[in-house]
């Protein structure tokens, strides 16, 4: 074979990886369809420029706010939430004094977050996505009187909301929207699970889409972009605090969690008390994010991120494969292997009756 037939062979064979790699972007691209609306911000923020100018401010300016979508769906939030929103309420935040002086700020925010890249953001959450999962949203940052972030109307047109918050970098948004991505990437698979638990009886059922809380930890992981990357690196002290706190506590909190688990399948715990019992874990970033984070590094690090996904597709794996890996960490030396430090304590594991209880009778 002469020298110029190798050259031929090797640019073939290189121009065929370059098309299966631009064929795999794609089919991953193809997943994502993120639309990201600043216009009611926007339109707030004209309202208060004319204000610092003492300009008037007329009515089709507020028109122009009152017709946006993040406007007219965080209406419809609102009232699907049954709390007071009226046009009126909402003029009266924006002549506010208060807004006023914040002007600036709120500006230098808008202008940051907007150079956040949310596309390389879902991209990274694709990675911890079973391949039939997929993205479609819309981000709405708003200026708002609530000073809350949420995600609406998920199953069927998901909309993520964001307090415009001066504190909060275009790092950290960016962080944010990947999190929340990441639960509409996984609540679009959401059907398979239930199918998977809905034979089971009512008690296990409950407990096992419980567990699905622990996408609140797989989301953490995500949006960070592996298992060395730090979780918390744009959040604000109080977020770093507490999640070194949850670190620390992990063995503690599950045996927590386990008990609320315990709790349900014996029908000690019944009705409206699982769901008061399971919100009070969310907390600040409670054990559905510590808990489900550690455990989710755990077996990415010992079986693989495929593993790890096929967690996301039957949430009762992530416990059953934790607990295979945590044996074998509390049996023999592996932190070295695995990464986690554990300490002078082993890992507490998720008690046999639990796993055993949950899982669905062969027909």
């Amino acid at each position: 074979m002469t020298s110029r037939t190798i050259c031929r062979a090797c640019l073939s064979h290189l121009l065929g990886l370059f098309l299966v790699t631009a064929s795999a972007r794609a089919q991953e691209t193809s997943r994502i369809q993120i639309h990201t609306d600043f216009s009611e911000a926007d339109a707030a923020l004209t309202i208060l420029e004319k204000r610092n100018a003492s300009q008037p401010v007329k009515d089709s300016d507020w028109q122009a706010l009152f017709i946006t979508e993040p406007y007219q769906r965080l209406k419809k939030r609102e009232a699907a939430m049954h709390r007071e929103f009226t046009d009126d309420d909402f003029k009266k935040f924006i002549l506010s004094d208060e807004l006023l002086k914040q002007r600036g700020a709120l500006t230098r925010t808008v202008l940051d977050w907007k150079k956040a890249d949310l596309h390389a953001a879902a991209m990274r959450d694709l990675q911890y996505l079973p391949a039939e999962s997929v993205i479609r949203t819309k981000v709405f940052p708003l200026i708002k009187p609530m000073h809350n972030s949420f995600v609406f109307d998920v199953e069927t047109d998901p909309a993520i909301f964001l307090y415009v918050d001066p504190s909060v970098s275009s790092a950290a948004f960016e962080n944010t929207v990947a999190h929340e991505m990441h639960h509409i990437g996984l609540s679009s698979i959401d059907k398979l699970y239930d199918q998977k638990v809905a034979s089971l009886p009512p008690a296990a059922s409950s407990v096992a889409k419980w567990m699905g809380a622990f996408g609140e930890g797989e989301a953490m992981l995500a949006a960070a972009g592996g298992p060395d990357v730090d979780p918390v690196a744009t959040a604000s002290q109080e977020i770093k605090d507490n999640w070194t706190r949850g670190m620390r506590d992990f063995n503690a909190d599950l045996e927590k969690v386990s008990d609320f688990f315990l709790q349900v399948l014996n029908g000690k715990l019944q009705g409206d008390a699982i769901r008061q019992k399971g919100f009070d874990f969310f907390g600040l970033q409670g054990p559905w994010y510590t808990v489900g984070y550690r455990m989710a590094v755990i077996v990415e690090k010992r079986y693989g991120r495929a593993a790890l996904i096929e967690c996301l597709r039957d949430r009762r794996l992530l416990l059953v494969r934790y607990n295979a890996a945590a044996q074998e960490m509390n049996q023999s030396s592996m932190t070295q292997k695995t990464g986690v430090e554990l300490g002078p304590q082993v890992l507490a594991l998720w008690p046999r009756e639990i796993l055993e209880g949950t899982q669905t009778p062969p027909k």
